[in-house]
């Protein structure tokens, strides 16, 4: 095994769609449509790494988080980490937290579409659905098939904001994506009658 490892996301720009692996909810290799990029890791960066999504996938949330803490510590040049971290505070129902991890993600990584999902969700959450319009639109400017970001979009534009037309082109550009889910071609079909 090589004392180096890197972390890389890569993009499934044909597909549309984010690639990350889940890892008990943690995303650990974010990268939709068209991002690419590398982190180095040293051998006992990649153990704190691996230990942490271990402990995240067993919801051993607050062990997870220690490690991630050690990891950005020692080597906190990518926002995977954070994104990490934000989604086991936010298991734990700390949303201060998440925040905080997800704005530190965003502060390295501003283009990150995992780390802009993950906080307009939070932001939903905590009823600031303005706010996360606002990053779901930002983050669709620059990765337009991002469906994962144009489903929740659409979501928050249906149910919270009651933003029908919002919520059809959120959806329509969800469905151009990910043609095979039939759920949201009920929801179109839904919301065109109601927009006519």
């Amino acid at each position: 095994m090589s004392a180096v490892t890197s972390f890389r996301w890569l993009s499934m720009a044909r597909a549309g769609v984010v690639l990350a692996l889940l890892l008990g909810g943690c995303a650990t290799t974010p990268g939709p449509q068209g991002t690419e990029g590398n982190i180095i890791l040293n051998q006992d960066e990649n153990a704190l790494f691996n230990a942490a999504m271990q402990d995240l996938q067993q919801e051993k949330y607050q062990d997870g988080i220690r490690q991630l803490e050690k990891l950005v510590s020692q080597n906190g040049d990518s926002a995977v980490p954070y994104i990490n971290m934000a989604i086991a505070y936010k298991k734990l129902e700390d949303t201060e937290q998440a925040e905080t991890a997800l704005q530190q993600a965003m502060k390295i990584e501003p283009d990150n579409p995992v780390a802009n999902n993950e906080y307009a969700l939070l932001l939903r959450k905590q009823g600031r659905f303005i706010e996360a319009r606002e990053v779901y639109e930002n983050i669709l400017r620059k990765y337009p098939k991002f469906a994962l970001a144009n489903k929740n979009l659409g979501v928050l534009c249906d149910i919270y904001m009651k933003d029908y037309q919002c919520a059809l082109d959120a959806y329509q550009a969800y469905s151009a994506v990910t043609p095979d889910d039939e759920e949201v071609g009920i929801w179109i079909s839904d919301l065109e009658m109601r927009t006519q």
